[in-house]
C-alpha cells in the first residue's frame, strides 16, 4: 500500500502535506505519524493538508485531522484544507468539521499567505 502523503513542503511559517489516494484505516497509522512528525519538525503555523490526489476519506482519517488540528492549536497553529473534492468537502459537512477546519480552493491561496 502507497504511504498517504505523497511530499511535504515547509515554506515560512506555513508546511503543505500533499496526500494522496483512499484515506482509510489501513493507512490511518502512517498519515498520523507523518503528519504528526511534520508538525513536530517544522513547527508551522500553518499546516495544510492537500487533498487533490485523495479519492476517499474514512472516519479513522478525519480522527487523524482532529488529531493534528488538536496539535497544531496547541501551539497557536490551524489546519487547512485545499482541493478537497465535493464527495469529501459534503462528508466533512455532515461530520460538521466545516466549523472546526479552514479551507481554500487551492493551495497557492494557502502559500501566498505565507509570504
Amino acid at each position: 500500500m502507497a504511504h498517504p502523503i505523497q511530499a511535504t513542503q515547509a515554506q515560512d511559517t506555513t508546511t503543505v502535506a500533499r496526500l494522496t489516494g483512499s484515506l482509510t484505516v489501513l493507512n490511518a497509522p502512517d498519515l498520523r505519524i507523518g503528519l504528526l512528525e511534520a508538525i513536530k519538525t517544522n513547527k508551522p503555523k500553518v499546516l495544510a493538508l492537500n487533498l487533490a490526489g485523495v479519492d476517499f476519506v474514512d472516519s479513522s482519517a478525519l480522527g487523524v485531522f482532529v488529531e493534528a488540528r488538536r496539535q497544531m492549536t496547541a501551539s497557536d497553529g490551524s489546519v487547512t484544507f485545499t482541493n478537497v473534492n465535493d464527495d469529501i468537502r459534503g462528508l466533512m459537512r455532515i461530520m460538521n468539521l466545516e466549523s472546526v477546519f479552514d479551507f481554500v480552493d487551492d493551495e497557492g491561496e494557502v502559500l501566498g499567505s505565507a509570504e
